[in-house]
């Protein structure tokens, strides 16, 4: 535009051609509105499934505008398209449905009915003739995957505004906003959901489970159907600010620090655009944090040449024997810290309440606790004085939101020492000392989440049992190497 500004912009259309199966008989698309099963390449079925295309429109718009000779502002808009994983474009969706494959799953009606007994062992499920039509009627009882008729390629709207300013020659500061909307994306962190899950609605008058399944009403199936439809939301937006240090003077660094919300909708009683769904389910639900959100994060780094020996700033003239000794040292370290990760809180004996969907109490009172490792939240049982929590009617959702809690923090800090040895002709020694969890410091995993109730108390709620990430959390570990270069 002119000295200080420069604005890029572009429009990118991306055309994902729908997947075609490579021999007729080699994939089965489950056909929602017939319940029936179509063979690509037989009768009038084509090797892709006849599922559309459509245009994928991507705009894209950055800007950069020179404030003052030291301050720099920067913008961008981005659309990007993903191909999907695991079947959710392309792939097992649709070749490990009959007539390919059968996986046979059945279901009581309702709660601790028998299916069969151990002595006679279920019914094997039977691999119909394919007609010459194509297609055949999904029996009960055989779990298949569905697709959309229209091709959704999950997309993710990107933007930022960020700040820019040099504070010397080396060190500059940013900060700014960073956010995604996503749509078209997978309800929880997997592509699929059970489009024929259980409802809640009449199971407070006694209706039986598969009664209140929306494809057993119109096809009779009991089974778990999963619908690979790419068709819920997410949201991430962040403050992102950074100090950087470039490295001179023997040394560098790197301070990081995010403030962060992200919210997505889960699987588990989520409503679609099947007509079949129309009011059936609460996609808001399951709506809030995942699993892996921390809100702070907070990340310092640092590279620092010691200033001893020859060619720094002390004790350049060491002797031979000095400088083999205690010159050329290089020490860096890297420290991370977080705030916790979310957690759900359930209740014993909830099956009674409800048989399908989240099992959460309603929220009454403060849930917050002493955040001890033995006592982590307000654990209080249930129908007991000081309880935070309390039983939902029967046939009914608590209204405590998904993922409520906070566990602990996270801190770890990791470091090195590096010892070169100059050994002339372009050939050098390095020792290394790596240390992981300097402090070996402990951090705590999430606690017990289930509270007890009248009856069936339970001793272990709030109680943490395990460390960070699963018990896989280093402890604090030594490595020792030795490198020759020349």
């Amino acid at each position: 535009v002119n000295n200080k500004a420069t604005i890029n912009y572009g429009l990118r259309l991306d055309i994902i051609n729908p997947q075609s199966i490579n021999e007729a008989g080699n994939a089965g698309f489950l056909d929602l509105n017939t319940g029936e099963i179509a063979v690509v390449g037989v009768g009038d079925v084509p090797l892709n499934g006849g599922v559309e295309n459509k245009l994928n429109w991507a705009p894209r718009l950055g800007a950069t505008y020179q404030l003052t000779e030291k301050t720099v502002l920067r913008g961008g808009y981005g659309r990007v398209y993903d191909i999907g994983v695991f079947g959710s474009l392309f792939g097992h969706s649709v070749t490990q449905n009959l007539p390919v494959l059968a996986v046979q799953e059945l279901n009581a009606p309702s709660n601790f009915d028998r299916v069969f007994t151990l002595a006679q062992g279920p019914t094997a499920p039977v691999f119909p003739a394919v007609p010459s039509s194509g297609r055949f009627r999904l029996q009960d009882g055989v779990f298949a995957r569905a697709l959309p008729t229209t091709q959704r390629p999950p997309t993710v709207d990107a933007s930022n505004f960020r700040a820019q300013h040099n504070l010397t020659r080396t060190m500059s500061v940013e900060a700014g906003y960073v956010g995604n909307r996503g749509r078209d994306v997978f309800a929880g962190d997997g592509p699929a959901i059970n489009i024929n899950q259980a409802s809640l609605n009449g199971f407070a008058q006694g209706v039986p489970q598969n009664n209140r399944k929306p494809f057993f009403n119109k096809f009779g199936w009991t089974q778990g159907i999963d619908y690979f439809c790419n068709c819920a939301t997410n949201s991430y937006d962040s403050l992102q600010a950074k100090l950087t240090k470039r490295f001179s003077q023997g040394y560098s660094a790197n301070v990081n620090y995010t403030l962060q919300r992200a919210r997505q909708h889960g699987g588990d009683q989520f409503e679609t655009d099947l007509p079949e769904h129309q009011g059936l389910y609460n996609s808001d639900l399951e709506y809030g944090p995942p699993d892996w959100d921390r809100v702070h994060s907070f990340v310092f780094s640092l590279v620092a040449e010691l200033p001893f020996g020859k060619g720094r700033a002390y004790a350049s003239d060491w002797s031979p024997l000095m400088e083999g000794i205690f010159g050329g040292w290089q020490f860096n370290t890297n420290t991370i810290i977080q705030s916790g990760l979310p957690f759900n809180v359930t209740y014993r004996d909830a099956g009674a309440d409800r048989d399908t969907g989240p099992n959460r109490p309603d929220l009454i009172g403060d849930p917050s606790g002493p955040e001890t490792r033995d006592q982590w939240f307000n654990t209080t049982p249930i129908g007991s004085n000081g309880s935070a929590f309390g039983r939902p009617a029967k046939g009914t959702f608590g209204n405590l939101p998904r993922n409520d809690l906070r566990g602990p923090g996270y801190w770890r800090t990791d470091a090195s020492f590096f010892k070169h040895i100059p050994l002339g002709a372009d050939r050098n020694f390095e020792f290394r000392v790596e240390i992981v969890n300097l402090f070996n410091h402990v951090n705590l995993g999430n606690p017990n989440g289930e509270v007890g109730v009248p009856g069936n108390d339970n001793s272990a709620a709030g109680r943490i049992t395990s460390t960070a990430y699963g018990n896989a959390d280093p402890q604090r570990n030594f490595q020792f190497a030795a490198k020759f270069r020349f």
